[in-house]
C-alpha cells in the first residue's frame, strides 16, 4: 500500500503523527502492543524456518518487535491522515478485541492458521468506512461496501463496488472486496485474471489461492478441491501473515501492515483480497 501524503500541515501534522497520533489514534501505543503480542507468540509458537519467510519477524524476538512496530506505525499514521481527512474512523474497541484475541491466543490455536486475520477478532480493518460509491479515496477501508479505484501510479482514487465473480481483473480493474483476483493458466499472462470467490473446504480450486484455508489438494482421480491444511502453519510465517478482513488491518501492515490489501500477488496474478 503506497503512504499518504500528508496534504495540510505539514511539519505540525508530521510532527504529531509521530508523538503518537492525533483524533484518538494512539500510534506509538498501539504499534508497540501490536509487536509484542505478534513477536513473543511467533517465538514461542513457530520455527525459525517458518519465521524466515515473513521479513518483519527478523531473526530474533526484540528485531521482530522493532521491525513489526515500524509497520504497524506507519499504517497507523496512514489511517490517521484517513481519520483526519474525514474519510474514515478509527475503531478502538475493534483494536481492543483483536489485541485480546492475540494475548489469549496458544500455540496450537496460531500454529493452525496461516495469518492474524484468521483469528476472528482480527478479522477487520479497526476502520469504519466513511466514503460513498463515487467518492475520492486513497483507501480500500475508506469505501462504504466497496474498493478504492486507482488510476496507475496515482495516490488517489475512486470509490467502486469492484467486479463480481467471473469478470476479468487488473491492478486497475478491480474486484469486489469479498473476491480475489486470480489466474486461470499456468502461463504469466494476467489477461485471463478473473475475479473469484475464496471457497471452503470441499470445493473445486486450481490453485491454493482459491481455497480459504490455502491448501488446493488432488484426489485419486486427479479433481482438485480445497481441503483442510495438514501440515503446522504459522500465524506470522509469511510477507502477509499479518493480513486481515476486508482487507484486514494486518493486511494494510504488509502492503504499506497493517496490510492492501490487501494486493497479494500470488503465482502469477494480482490476488486482491484480501487481505
Amino acid at each position: 500500500m503506497a503512504m499518504n501524503k500528508f496534504l495540510t500541515g505539514g511539519a505540525l501534522t508530521v510532527a504529531l503523527l509521530g508523538c503518537g497520533g492525533v483524533s484518538g489514534i494512539p500510534i506509538e501505543k498501539t504499534a508497540t502492543d501490536f509487536a509484542q503480542a505478534i513477536c513473543t507468540s511467533a517465538y514461542k509458537c513457530c520455527t525459525m524456518q517458518q519465521l524466515m519467510n515473513n521479513s518483519s519477524a527478523g531473526t530474533t524476538e526484540p528485531e521482530c518487535e522493532m521491525k513489526t512496530a515500524d509497520d504497524f506505525r506507519k499504517t497507523l499514521q496512514n489511517m490517521q491522515t484517513s481519520d483526519t481527512a474525514g474519510r474514515a474512523k478509527y475503531d478502538q474497541a475493534q483494536v481492543d478485541m483483536c489485541l485480546a484475541a492475540l494475548r489469549a491466543a496458544t500455540c496450537p490455536d496460531l500454529t493452525m492458521i496461516y495469518n492474524i486475520h484468521q483469528i476472528p477478532a482480527c478479522n477487520s480493518t479497526f476502520m469504519t468506512p466513511l466514503v460513498a460509491a463515487g467518492g475520492d479515496c486513497q483507501n480500500d477501508f475508506e469505501c462504504i461496501g466497496g474498493v478504492c479505484q486507482k488510476p496507475m501510479n496515482s495516490v488517489d482514487g475512486v470509490c467502486v463496488a469492484g467486479n463480481l465473480p467471473g469478470a476479468t481483473c487488473s491492478d486497475q480493474n478491480r474486484c469486489s472486496a469479498d473476491l480475489i483476483c486470480d489466474g486461470r493458466n499456468t502461463t504469466n499472462d494476467a489477461s485471463d485474471d478473473i475475479c473469484v470467490a475464496q471457497q471452503e473446504n470441499g470445493a473445486t480450486c486450481i490453485d491454493g489461492w482459491n481455497c480459504k484455508s490455502r491448501n488446493c489438494v488432488a484426489d485419486s482421480t486427479g479433481a482438485l478441491t480445497c481441503q483442510a491444511q495438514t501440515a503446522a502453519q504459522c500465524f506470522y510465517g509469511g510477507g502477509c501473515s499479518a493480513a486481515g478482513g476486508r482487507p484486514g488491518f494486518g493486511a494494510l501492515l504488509v502492503m504499506g501492515l497493517f496490510t492492501a490489501v490487501a494486493l497479494l500477488r500470488g503465482r502469477r496474478a494480482q490476488r486482491q483480497r484480501i487481505k
